[in-house]
């Protein structure tokens, strides 16, 4: 049997102006699991707690497995959860939590697309590649990080993934009051760990996210197709964009006068090149001559009569790049 707890949070998920530029109107969800093990080959899947957007507030679910042989079950139900969403945003998620899932659900014969083509966060990585955290705290576990954004109050369980192992070892041997106490610590444990991963989100304000989505990728939308842009980068004064495209697409090959797409048959790899020109040592973009001229770009502080500056000697407008390759992107997958 796989239970299905149920709890309303006050306040809502993480917003931001500038967040809003890439993530608007795409459902994200905190995710975290359980799991009796920490090889995906051996170990089980025991617990797929998440939270995201409700109204003005936010819900937490967990979907619990009695016992290891109800993981498949808990499998299917954790995967349409996500299969409604855009965005999963982890602690460490990138290297433990969606490889874990996915090799459990091939196990089982379970499609793991529900959760390939989620746009991943990975709060732990961008916090010790884009922060100044590594520095001064002792390590960037997630209970130390809550601590040094204030939050240590808020968390009320107190053990730790290898105890939640044990306690849910001796949960399935056990009966009456003292399985439902045990019940109780292995899911505040999981409960904890999402609510207050969403709550962590807001130390994005501190950091440069615009550099952060252009070195990591972002998502988007072509119409009803979800895009992961995935690396940009410059090569001479042209911008160089490679990326996924998800859905029933077709093949797609087209050339402009200053870009190139090539969506290959039976790929879901793109590549782009925007071609750019160095003018007094800034790269700028031709808005007009790339089809690409729009509102959104015309109030950017990078913006010029048509013209757009991606980088000025040095100093990359972030900004500008994203926004550009995601209004191309979007403009010729459409």
């Amino acid at each position: 049997m796989v239970r299905t707890i149920i709890e309303e949070i006050k306040g809502g998920m993480y917003d931001s102006p500038i967040f809003s530029e890439y993530f608007s109107g795409m459902n994200i969800v905190a995710a975290d699991i359980e799991t009796t093990g920490l090889s995906p080959k051996r170990a089980a899947v025991i617990l797929g707690g998440a939270v995201f957007a409700d109204g003005k507030n936010r819900k937490a679910v967990q979907y619990f497995a009695d016992s290891t042989e109800d993981e498949k079950a808990l499998l299917e139900q954790y995967a349409a959860l996500f299969a409604r969403a855009d965005v999963v945003v982890t602690f460490n998620g990138q290297r433990f939590d969606l490889p874990f899932l996915k090799t459990r659900m091939a196990k089982h014969g379970l499609s793991a697309a529900p959760i390939e083509r989620l746009y991943s966060m990975d709060l732990y990585r961008i916090l010790r590649c884009h922060s100044h955290l590594p520095q001064i705290l002792p390590n960037l576990k997630q209970k130390t990080v809550e601590a040094y954004l204030g939050d240590a109050d808020s968390r009320k369980d107190e053990i730790d993934g290898a105890k939640s192992v044990e306690l849910y070892y001796e949960y399935m041997k056990s009966s009456g009051r003292q399985k439902e106490r045990l019940l109780d610590t292995i899911l505040l444990h999981n409960r904890d760990d999402i609510v207050r991963l969403s709550d962590m989100m807001r130390i994005l304000r501190t950091l440069n996210l615009h550099e952060i989505l252009h070195d990591d990728g972002f998502p988007a939308f072509a119409g009803e197709f979800p895009v992961h842009i995935r690396q940009i980068r410059f090569h001479g004064s042209d911008i160089r964009v490679s990326g996924t495209v998800y859905g029933g697409h077709s093949a797609y090959r087209c050339f402009g006068d200053r870009y190139e797409f090539d969506l290959p048959d039976g790929s879901d790899e793109f590549s782009m090149v925007i071609f750019c020109e160095n003018v007094s040592g800034c790269i700028v973009a031709d808005t007009v001559a790339l089809g690409a001229d729009c509102l959104s770009l015309r109030e950017m502080g990078g913006y010029e009569s048509g013209y757009l500056i991606l980088r000025e000697e040095e100093k990359m407008n972030y900004r500008e790049i994203n926004a550009l390759v995601r209004r191309m992107i979007c403009s010729i997958l459409q």
